[in-house]
């Protein structure tokens, strides 16, 4: 579901002036022989790891809940950690593989490995096999809740591939439940109460990304002609004016549930994170509806916030003043 969020990453490529182009064919895009470092990096790019970021809504309930007590279950969080990283990584390359032939009409997805040929279907087949098999063997050493968890990831990813994207609100949703389920999940393997108004905000933040992506999508289909509506069909179910209200809509919800998070810390550090960290908590949402509306970025809205410069200044300075009182709280 969340491999939502970094499809349009490589489709788009905006200029200066914010109007997405298409991205220049290259050599490699012809098909030609890889050279064998080049291929093992063709397989690898696959997996796209550059959005194992993804993976640390695992740690976001042990970070905020009992960052210290967490450290007893460091082990059982890092496996539950890497079984995601590679759940994702084999939806990945399902949907790859699964989208090859509908990749190569598209004129940047036809870039991408499989549908320019740089790797082959045998391998992307074994290596999907092998991204199993881990997987599944991970699933053996988690705690049973955990590992139905990430089995229900699984799934539900692979419903979302087949047929689930092409049902409008649904593909979002389904999208912010990946994520609302490695929160889930990190939750547990810590050995933590669940904490709902922590999932609620999760699942509103991730809605508000995923529309911000159609709606990049769609702001971005005049210059792309009919072979952006051909390639994801839902986007004639959306309009920007809609997407721009339930966006915002989503964002406030999810500013809200941090708010009322905080408030469930111990007294009085609860309140004292509440009202420290509120105005960063609020300059990421202005700062992310500014980047959409304003500077039509939101293509891939996991790396736009994290090479945007005011952002991480903003993160940092927000992590600097709430870890200390969460671990305050923990003792």
């Amino acid at each position: 579901m969340d491999h939502v969020l970094d499809r349009q990453a490589d489709v788009i490529h905006t200029a200066p002036d914010g109007v997405a182009v298409e991205a220049p064919t290259t050599a490699r895009a012809i098909g030609r022989p890889a050279r064998p470092f080049a291929q093992i990096g063709a397989y690898l790019a696959l997996l796209r790891p550059r959005h194992w970021i993804k993976g640390i809504a695992v740690l976001v309930a042990p970070l905020i809940i009992a960052p210290v007590a967490s450290l007893s279950h460091v082990v059982t969080i890092g496996l539950t950690l890497l079984s995601f990283l590679l759940a994702s990584s084999t939806v990945y390359v399902f949907n790859d593989l699964r989208d090859r032939e509908s990749d190569r009409l598209h004129p940047v997805k036809r870039l991408r490995a499989l549908a320019s040929g740089r790797v082959t279907v045998p391998g992307v087949v074994t290596l999907l096999i092998i991204l199993l098999v881990v997987t599944l063997g991970l699933l053996v050493v988690v705690p049973p809740l955990v590992a139905a968890i990430i089995a229900g990831y699984l799934v539900m990813n692979l419903w979302y591939s087949m047929a689930l994207k092409h049902q409008p609100l649904v593909d979002v949703s389904v999208v912010a439940s990946g994520f609302v389920l490695r929160v889930l999940a990190g939750t547990i393997a810590a050995g933590l109460d669940v904490q709902p108004i922590l999932l609620i905000c999760v699942y509103c933040a991730c809605v508000a990304l995923s529309l911000g992506k159609r709606r990049h999508e769609l702001a971005g289909l005049p210059s792309e002609g009919e072979t952006g509506a051909r390639h994801r069909p839902v986007l004639s179910s959306y309009s920007v004016p809609f997407l721009d209200l339930v966006v915002a809509v989503s964002l406030v919800a999810a500013l809200a549930c941090y708010v009322v998070s905080m408030l469930q810390l111990t007294y009085p550090f609860g309140a004292v994170a509440a009202v420290l960290t509120f105005p960063f908590a609020a300059f990421m949402v202005y700062r992310y509806l500014q980047m959409l509306m304003v500077e039509r970025s939101g293509g891939d809205p996991v790396e736009d916030l994290v090479r945007d410069r005011a952002t991480r200044v903003n993160f940092a300075l927000w992590a600097a003043i709430l870890l200390p009182i969460l671990i305050a709280d923990s003792w």
